[in-house]
């Protein structure tokens, strides 16, 4: 027995949704929106109807939010009706009027939601909705992703009626006897979807199958299953790239052995990054062919622009994400310094171990600092000595610090003195890192870098070093 259009929809919302949950359901006063609310309703679900005006339609507008609270007051439906201002956010954002009002439409259903403490928010999206946005797309030269056009669910939205169209919602409202609103934008054809709607898809059904909006949303089907394939694979390669825990939680992409990574998956890769490391809105094509392009050139220390104020650092073999937030230093750790004059270094004789004046590092690290009689023996990098008769010579303290312009390094393992910077880079120090190093100096001289190098001193044959004091300094974690 063929089933009514009634039945197909309450069986459509009762197969896609679960009962035991509350929804807030966007309703503009369209066919398409009042069958789904009717729908809810008759089917027994827990829901609250959400109308955002857009003021852009002036009178017209606001007669829409009084039909749709009027039908909501004669069957018992929660309504909630919330204002926007579309073309002042069009124009400080500078985006079209569709970008601009879907914006803040969402945003007004996502706080409507919170509020009322909803699950999910439900939309009326269908089937010829779906024809239309896949077109749009495929005319935006969209690749897999973006061609799979809307799915059910994102995030707390839903989209139920995906698989009902246009025609079939409207018999709905016309035998269960709602009247609905027409949107007299909905007839313009400057927006690109009217166009699509009223031009384009007719002539495809005229000149090539009258089944056009079916075939183009099966297409659609085909490739979302396609692109969640390549998704899934593209996860699992930045599990094995993305360290989650790196640089406050944001974290570090390893690029190392990029060109081994199939092209297909290298733009999911850096989208997953981005919208793991907290990016605030979707990269755009330009976004990610920039960072392509940092990944193959191999430039170390180049920075480039993301959005919303967010940098991207190329490290090494590492990709680096900053906010706008996280671009400076720590304030504590800009201006942290000890200093110590010699005279306040305890004296600790042979065997004596960690005997001596413990210093605190802002990363959590300390070291044990004395004055050892005769040239101890020492790690190299984790330890560090010194002949006291030399620091005295080039000034009167030593001072933990970070670096500063002008420091210098004479190298344990080299020929004469080279800059820091110069110095961290051969080291493949990554940048990120430099500015947060702790450095053992007197004046600008750099006499050791706790757990990276240690500095050289003169061996002059005519001293007897074991009779000289040397400073003595074990880094404890």
């Amino acid at each position: 027995m063929k089933q009514t259009v009634k039945e197909k929809v309450l069986r459509v919302l009762r197969t896609k949704l679960d009962i035991t949950k509350k929804y807030v359901a966007a309703v503009s006063g369209g066919a398409d929106s009042m069958a789904l609310a009717e729908g809810l309703r008759q089917a027994g679900f827990d829901f609250l109807v959400c109308h955002v005006e857009h003021g852009i339609r002036g009178a017209e507008s606001l007669d829409d939010a009084r039909f749709v609270k009027e039908f909501c007051r004669q069957r018992g439906i929660p309504f909630d009706c919330r204002t926007v201002r579309a073309p002042e956010f069009r124009q400080q954002e500078k985006l079209s009027m569709e970008d601009a009002a879907r914006r803040l439409r969402y945003e007004a259903l996502l706080s409507c939601a919170e509020e009322v403490k909803a699950d999910y928010i439900l939309t009326a999206h269908q089937k010829d909705d779906q024809a239309e946005t896949f077109i749009l797309r495929l005319l935006r030269g969209s690749g897999t992703r973006g061609l799979g056009a809307m799915r059910f669910q994102r995030e707390r939205i839903l989209r139920p009626l995906l698989t009902l169209s246009g025609r079939e919602l409207r018999d709905f409202c016309t035998e269960m006897g709602i009247v609905w609103r027409e949107d007299k934008t909905n007839q313009d054809l400057q927006y690109a979807r009217n166009r699509v709607r009223k031009l384009l898809i007719p002539l495809i059904e005229e000149q090539f199958s009258p089944a056009a909006t079916d075939i183009l949303c099966r297409t659609a089907e085909h490739l979302q299953a396609d692109s969640d394939f390549l998704e899934e694979m593209a996860d699992q390669e930045l599990r094995h790239r993305w360290n989650p825990s790196a640089l406050g939680g944001q974290g570090v992409l390893d690029v190392s052995e990029w060109e081994n990574v199939p092209d297909v998956l290298r733009f999911r890769i850096l989208r997953q990054f981005w919208r793991h490391a907290g990016g605030p809105q979707e990269l755009t094509g330009v976004n990610l062919r920039d960072l392509a392009q940092l990944i193959e050139k191999k430039s170390s220390g180049k920075k480039i622009l993301l959005p919303g104020s967010w940098q991207v650092l190329r490290s090494y073999d590492k990709l680096i994400l900053f906010s706008s937030e996280n671009l400076k230093a720590d304030p504590d750790e800009e201006w942290w310094r000890y200093e110590i004059g010699w005279e306040q270094i305890p004296f600790a004789g042979a065997g004596e171990g960690d005997k001596g004046r413990k210093i605190l590092f802002p990363d959590g690290r300390s070291v044990c600092i004395s004055i050892r009689r005769g040239m101890p023996s020492y790690v190299h990098r984790r330890q560090m000595i010194y002949p006291l008769s030399q620091l005295r010579q080039l000034g009167s303290s030593l001072e933990f610090r970070f670096r500063q312009p002008g420091d210098r390094i004479f190298p344990l393992k080299g020929t004469g003195h080279k800059t820091l910077k110069k110095y961290l880079v051969e080291c493949r120090i990554p940048v990120e890192k430099r500015d947060h190093l702790v450095l053992a100096a007197v004046e600008g001289e750099i006499v050791w870098i706790p757990g990276v190098s240690n500095a050289r001193w003169s061996m002059d044959q005519d001293v007897n070093y074991q009779s000289q004091d040397w400073l003595f300094i074990n880094l404890l974690g």
